[in-house]
């Protein structure tokens, strides 16, 4: 059984006080199946890595961040499938996650980070993500056989790879309107909505 799923990884920043605070953790799904600890990580990260100010009013930092047109955010998309798993690497960001959508759709190459460099392989009508460059184009270096040794991919049908990437625009919604909205519970409604609609251009998200 293979899938893909939303995340952010090392949302390792100061944690707004007006939040509850939680363990922090490497790496964070987001869908409507989110906990309200993986919401406050969300929003942590989301001020931290786009220099939002977190002391201030709730209020006041969401009407911050509604002036916000264009975020980004340590994650993207999580490859997962055969026992394995492949995460996106650095300078990879969940505000990408619709190029790495549209880029497999017509069978091309796309950044999915680096330091390892996650690579797209298409065999027909197969996909392979593999967990590094496996033929050797980003890195500086030759590949070492020692590196090659550790290399391994996750085997997708295209078709399927497609339909379950699109579940990630739906999850990306479900995430907003439940996990995200119980905790921010204590800004006002009219400011969410309008968060909402941002939020929405951010990641490239339907009128839903």
């Amino acid at each position: 059984m293979t899938g893909v799923r939303a995340v952010i990884i090392d949302p390792f920043f100061e944690q707004p006080n007006w939040l509850s605070k939680v363990e922090y953790r490497e790496t964070v799904y987001l869908s409507k199946n989110s906990t309200e600890e993986d919401a406050v990580l969300f929003l942590t990260l989301l001020c931290g890595f786009n220099n939002i100010a977190i002391d201030k009013e709730p209020n006041e930092v969401v009407q911050e961040l509604i002036r916000t047109d264009e975020v980004a955010l340590s994650g993207g998309i999580a490859f997962e499938g055969q026992g394995k798993l492949i995460l996106p690497s650095c300078c990879c960001g969940l505000e990408q996650w619709k190029e790495v959508r549209e880029a497999v759709e017509l069978k091309k190459d796309v950044w999915l980070g680096h330091d390892p460099f996650p690579t797209i392989e298409y065999i027909d009508e197969s996909v392979r993500i593999w967990s590094d460059d496996y033929i050797g184009n980003r890195k500086k270096e030759p590949i070492t056989e020692q590196e090659r040794q550790k290399m391994f991919f996750i085997t997708y049908s295209h078709h399927d790879l497609i339909e379950q990437m699109n579940v990630i625009e739906m999850d990306l919604l479900d995430f907003f309107k439940y996990p995200l909205v119980n905790a921010l519970s204590m800004v006002d409604t009219g400011l969410l909505d309008e968060l909402f609609a941002i939020y929405r251009g951010w990641f490239r998200l339907a009128k839903k």
